[in-house]
């Protein structure tokens, strides 16, 4: 049977319930990691958070760009560019005040 790239089959429904758990479950973990490395490199300056924050997303992209045409994998994938959007916004959030 050809799945085509995706790996999905026509008709095949979507699991949402169980693909959005794994993407919820998946963006904490990079919130978390993201946050502490960023308010331990905070004390060096806002330039070497900045840096650091772009060269850890810089590394995930790959894999987020693959993963996202696997099926299990693809939840994790938007799981992470989540909770990478999500911490530059609380980040963006922390100079003001």
């Amino acid at each position: 049977m050809d799945r085509g790239s995706t790996g999905i089959q026509p008709g095949e429904p979507t699991p949402w319930a169980t693909g959005l758990t794994v993407s919820v479950l998946a963006a904490p973990i990079i919130v978390v990691a993201l946050l502490r490395l960023s308010w331990e490199l905070a004390a060096h300056g806002t330039g070497v958070v900045v840096l650091a924050n772009l060269l850890a997303a810089a590394g995930l992209a790959p894999s987020i760009w693959l993963g996202r045409a696997a099926l299990t994998w693809r939840w994790v994938a938007y799981g992470a560019a989540g909770g990478i959007a999500f911490t530059w916004i609380v980040l963006l959030l922390s100079l003001l005040g």
